[in-house]
């Protein structure tokens, strides 16, 4: 897998995914310097910081325009399934979206990321995504689970990846006709 991605783009992608990580959250933005500074002390030779120092820099918006800007230029399905390929879902959705809108985003990464959220759980607890209450912890994942699914219904996925990048978590049958789109299956192709 991966073989038309070559070793330093692997290392461009995995600088870019921390820093889109770093994007996606505030935490460290307000924080005052020298508070910043205790934190993040030793760790000035790491991405993260480099990124929090610069977004502390620039500010959140054009922090976060800069690294949109990135992940929108990307042109291959197979990069931006490297991007959320072991995605650290408890750092937030703003990542996974910018890479879900992209025009280049397969089909076979967004039923990776769509099994991963365990859209089953909304499905049991709620009947649907449309009723999850906001008082949720996860309502944001249903929202994005929405996105998908509108997306998959509009044919709005690439489909140029090869079947060894569907995820094994992917169910194979569609156990919930009428709900979840047959494309989001393995064997919705």
């Amino acid at each position: 897998m991966y073989e038309n991605v070559s070793e330093q783009r692997k290392q461009e992608l995995n600088i870019l995914k921390v820093w889109a990580e770093c994007a996606g959250d505030t935490y460290y933005y307000s924080m005052p310097q020298s508070r910043f500074d205790k934190n993040m002390e030793g760790c000035e030779e790491e991405e993260f910081f480099k990124a929090y120092s610069r977004q502390r820099k620039i500010g959140l918006e054009e922090f976060a325009n800069e690294i949109l800007s990135q992940i929108a230029s990307i042109q291959h399905s197979e990069e931006l399934h490297y991007l959320l390929d072991g995605y650290n879902y408890d750092n937030g959705n703003w990542t996974v979206m910018q890479c879900l809108s992209n025009p280049c985003c397969d089909i076979r990464t967004a039923r990776m990321v769509y099994w991963l959220m365990s859209p089953d759980y909304y499905y049991a607890q709620y009947g649907d995504l449309e009723h999850v209450p906001e008082s949720d912890i996860n309502i944001k994942n249903s929202k994005v689970l929405k996105f998908i699914e509108g997306k998959a219904l509009s044919k709005g996925f690439a489909h140029g990846l090869s079947s060894e990048y569907e995820d094994a978590e992917v169910p194979k049958t569609n156990e919930y006709i009428g709900k979840i789109p047959d494309s989001l299956f393995a064997d919705g192709n």
